[in-house]
């Protein structure tokens, strides 16, 4: 009797596993941004990320100019490759790419170097909308373009094949949601909860150790793809070392989430299950954190690594309006998420709900932090 109550157990716990490693899979397959270029589409809706890239091209063209020796990098070709990884489907990766060419340009200008050709690596995951990523490249654009499906926590380009890679609002995305947040016996299990924000010290660590094998991953590739010589070039959340995410806007949006799915279960709307299971998969790492995995990986030298003010907006007193704008970015940044996990018959409804309840916390939103929470750092391949 003791063998069959054991053999039970362990097919519980094997049959739990599989259910969390679904969800995970799920998750990852629903990462990519809103397609198309209709009026809920990413490719419309993404202002914010834009001032975000306008913020760091004075630190890029600098980077390009004082650490980036182009005229060696394409003596033996005279092409210059970049790569942007999780480039979703423009325009903002488009005004990137020039950006940098521009800066490359000048570069090259300055050492009477002749103009050379450029070749630029689109890359995202394989479900992301890459037919209106081409149909929108600009018709007098300066190179010739490429897609590259795949995760950018592995390898999607030959070994030593680019010059430069820039990826701007992407890492902090985590490669899957941990599987522990989902365990039902964990303690880091995140009931009711849909990110670590205000969440229990194992959730945390749950997150934390996350992004930190996803990181070394991230890291492994590209010291594999990038020559010697060339940059690294990576815009993500960030915070202040020691700072609780709680102090945060975006913790009043997760708990606003939450607070928001749970009242919808309560209307009979959506399960408990289905609220238990849902969580981000978004990590805000420090400069520190960071540092401490460019060292252990041990390929790069750090040229660049501070917190930045991630938007103009942030930095002014906000109204109804702002928090309106914001709300519409992020449906179309994380609105593949909800609709895989609670149908997309559901989508608006929890939107429009999140929308009026922000609206109605701006005064707290206001007073919460939202200064140094972009994470800018440069690495140059040894």
């Amino acid at each position: 009797m003791a063998y069959i109550n054991d053999r039970r157990h362990s097919q519980s716990i094997e049959e739990n596993h599989k259910s969390i490693m679904g969800k995970v899979e799920i998750v990852l397959n629903s990462l990519p941004m809103s397609g198309g270029d209709g009026p809920n589409s990413y490719s419309k809706n993404s202002h914010l990320q834009r001032r975000t890239t306008s913020l760091v091209k004075e630190t890029i063209d600098k980077l390009i100019l004082e650490k980036l020796n182009a005229k060696t990098l394409i003596s033996d070709s005279n092409t210059f490759h970049i790569a942007d990884l999780g480039c979703a489907t423009g325009p903002n990766t488009f005004f990137l790419v020039d950006d940098i060419i521009k800066s490359v340009e000048t570069s090259l200008r300055k050492s009477n170097s002749s103009k050379p050709e450029f070749l630029v690596f689109f890359n995202d995951l394989p479900q992301n909308d890459f037919n209106t990523l081409f149909t929108s490249l600009p018709q007098d654009r300066s190179y010739f373009a490429v897609g590259v499906p795949g995760s950018f926590y592995g390898r999607v380009l030959p070994q030593s094949s680019v010059h430069m890679v820039v990826t701007v609002g992407a890492t902090h995305w985590l490669s899957s949601v941990p599987k522990e947040v989902l365990d039902k016996p964990s303690k880091a299990w995140n009931k009711g909860k849909v990110h670590y924000s205000n969440a229990a010290e194992e959730v945390v660590k749950a997150y934390r150790d996350q992004f930190g094998r996803d990181m070394e991953k991230f890291l492994e590739a590209r010291a594999k793809e990038i020559v010697s010589g060339g940059l690294l070039v990576v815009g993500m959340c960030g915070i202040p070392k020691g700072m609780p995410f709680s102090n945060l806007a975006d913790s009043i949006m997760y708990t606003s989430m939450a607070d928001v799915l749970t009242q919808m279960q309560s209307q009979g709307l959506i399960s408990e299950e289905q609220v238990d299971t849902f969580n981000i998969p978004i990590y805000s790492a420090s400069p520190e954190e960071v540092t401490v995995l460019v060292e252990k990986n041990g390929c790069f030298t750090v040229a660049s690594m501070e917190l930045m003010n991630p938007t103009a907006w942030l930095k002014r007193p906000m109204n109804v309006e702002d928090v309106r704008h914001w709300m519409v970015c992020i449906k179309a940044t994380m609105g593949s998420l909800f609709i895989n996990h609670f149908g997309e018959h559901l989508l608006d409804e929890i939107f429009d709900r999140l929308t009026a309840k922000l609206v109605g916390l701006t005064e707290k939103i206001e007073s919460s932090y939202r200064e140094k929470v972009m994470l800018f750092f440069a690495l140059q391949r040894k």
